[in-house]
């Protein structure tokens, strides 16, 4: 089985985590390096990420990332009115990345974004670019039409669509509630949900296996399939709560087939690259990088 990382990050000066450093505990490229040759992670998804002042300059990084590794697949930030200070699609698809990625906790900033998106349709499409999104059901309610008209894309929603932290278990009936605007977008088939950051549904975050976040992976798998749910396992801000191996073993899945379970932690991911590989090109070839 060959692994693909769905959500992860790289800052230049580390994600400073709860305690102020790197929850890596060193240089987090060269970490995850190490990682990903001993559980053979073969491609990864880099989330930019920069909606605070430390986090500037991330997606320039990324690109510089992006052209020394071929198993950097980058995808953009883009705050909720789209991008600014002249950056372009055009410029980072020739900076390698794959697509983009927004934070969207508010309805407000949802509408803005849909905007945006709305006057960039016929780009995003001819690319098959991937949006990565973090939103909450409050902000994923307003996405629907914007969303349905990127069918070009792959659109992902990160951790289970953030259902939020609970305190007990929650029932079936209750997590539902909780994702219905989430699971009315899986009449979408270019939308699919990530299995990451189960340890944000989860009080306290550290206790793993996460049996709070079941009932929201199985509504997934009911809504979606194994064909569109995607493994991440969100590094480095994961590890301040659990250990990387635990990522890799997420709640819920253990019914599944083993055909099943390959498409949820890479094959998913890989076919959603090949696509969009196919569709536009990514910056330099990958014969010209190093590993």
């Amino acid at each position: 089985m060959q692994r693909a990382d769905a959500h992860l990050h790289l800052f230049a000066a580390g994600y400073p985590g709860r305690y102020g450093r790197s929850p890596a505990g060193g240089d987090e490229l060269a970490v995850y390096q190490g990682l990903r040759r001993e559980h053979g992670i073969v491609r990864s998804l880099v989330i930019g990420y920069e909606g605070e002042a430390g986090f500037a300059g991330n997606n320039r990084h990324l690109a510089s990332l992006a052209a020394a590794h071929d198993w950097i697949a980058p995808v953009a930030y883009v705050p909720p009115n789209g991008p600014t200070d002249g950056d372009s699609l055009d410029r980072w698809w020739s900076a390698g990345f794959v697509g983009i990625a927004a934070y969207l906790a508010e309805p407000t900033s949802a509408d803005r974004f849909s905007d945006w998106l709305a006057r960039n349709t016929a780009a995003l499409n001819s690319t098959a670019a991937l949006l990565s999104l973090n939103a909450t059901p409050a902000a994923t309610d307003r996405l629907g039409p914007a969303l349905a008209a990127l069918d070009g894309c792959t659109i992902l929603f990160s951790h289970l669509g953030l259902p939020g932290t609970q305190p007990v278990v929650p029932t079936g009936d209750e997590a539902r509630e909780i994702l219905t605007p989430l699971t009315h977008l899986a009449r979408l088939p270019h939308v699919g949900v990530k299995i990451s950051g189960l340890y944000a549904v989860s009080e306290p975050s550290h206790g793993y296996p996460h049996e709070a976040a079941r009932p929201f992976v199985e509504l997934l798998l009911t809504h979606f399939g194994t064909r569109r749910l995607y493994w991440g396992s969100d590094f480095p801000p994961s590890l301040d709560h659990v250990s990387f191996a635990q990522t890799l073993h997420p709640v819920g899945l253990d019914e599944l087939s083993a055909a099943e379970r390959d498409d949820v932690l890479g094959a998913n991911l890989l076919r959603a690259l090949d696509q969009r590989t196919g569709a536009a090109p990514t910056g330099r070839p990958a014969a010209d990088r190093q590993m």
